[in-house]
Parts: C-alpha cells; structure tokens; sequence
C-alpha cells in the first residue's frame, strides 16, 4: 500500500474530518499547495477555497473558509474557521446565497454607496457561495 496521510480537518465548532489519504490540496495565501507524504514541515496560513483530498478511492473536496495547516511527517492538519464538506453542502441555498450576494453587491457599488466595509462582506458572502458551490461539485 502505498504511503498514506493522516488529514485531520477542525473549526471551533467539530472535528470534520480525521481520515486518511494520499494526498491533499490546500488554498494557500499565495496560491494552491500540494500535500503528499513526507512533504517537508510546514506551517501556513489557509485561504478562503476548496480543500482537496481522496477517500476511499474517490475524489473529495471541501469548501474552506480562512485558517491555519500544519504539515509534519504523514500528518497533516486543517483548523479552519468555518469547513463545509463538498457532500454536505445544499446546492439550491448556495446558488441563493450567490445570487443574493451578487444583487447586494450590485446595489451597493451603485456612486452613492461609499461603504466600504460592508462591499467587502458582502464579496466574502459571494466568495464563499462560489467556493460552496465549487465543492459540491
């Protein structure tokens, strides 16, 4: 059998996923990351996008939402603020959440619209949508 990773996947709230695999995806600040064994040590920061693994022979994914990944040995793990697990994820109230996020938006670049912090929520709301979206797929 060919090397396997240990991928363990925690929010605040439960412990997702505590599987193995041989290999995992990770979106990074700075673009995606190849896991595999015996990848070198490593710390770093997670983006907002889809986390990608294999289990029991099929290709998974999830959609995750900011946070941290260590990599140490066979061993790697995900403590994310918010994980949706591709199979998890109800495509219907996604594509709602798209849509309403993307009127929001339009409605609140329109000129008399100067709030900022409230454009940038509202694109984070799309974005997740999006990657939810990308996940269940």
């Amino acid at each position: 059998m060919a090397a396997q990773l240990k991928l363990e996947v925690l929010t605040p709230r439960r412990k997702v996923l505590s599987i193995e695999t041989p290999y995992v995806n990770l979106p990074g600040m700075l673009g995606e990351l190849g896991i595999l064994p015996e990848h070198v040590p490593l710390v770093t920061m997670v983006d907002s996008g889809i986390l990608r693994y294999e289990e029991n022979g099929q290709r998974r994914s999830a959609a995750v939402h900011y946070g941290y990944a260590q990599v140490q040995g066979h061993h790697v793990t995900v403590l994310s603020e918010m994980v949706e697990l591709g199979v998890e994820i109800d495509r219907r109230r996604a594509q709602n959440a798209e849509e309403r996020a993307r009127e929001t938006l339009r409605r609140m670049a329109a000129p008399q619209s100067d709030e900022r912090a409230r454009l940038d929520k509202h694109e984070a709301k799309l974005r997740r949508a999006l990657i939810r979206k990308q996940a269940a797929e």
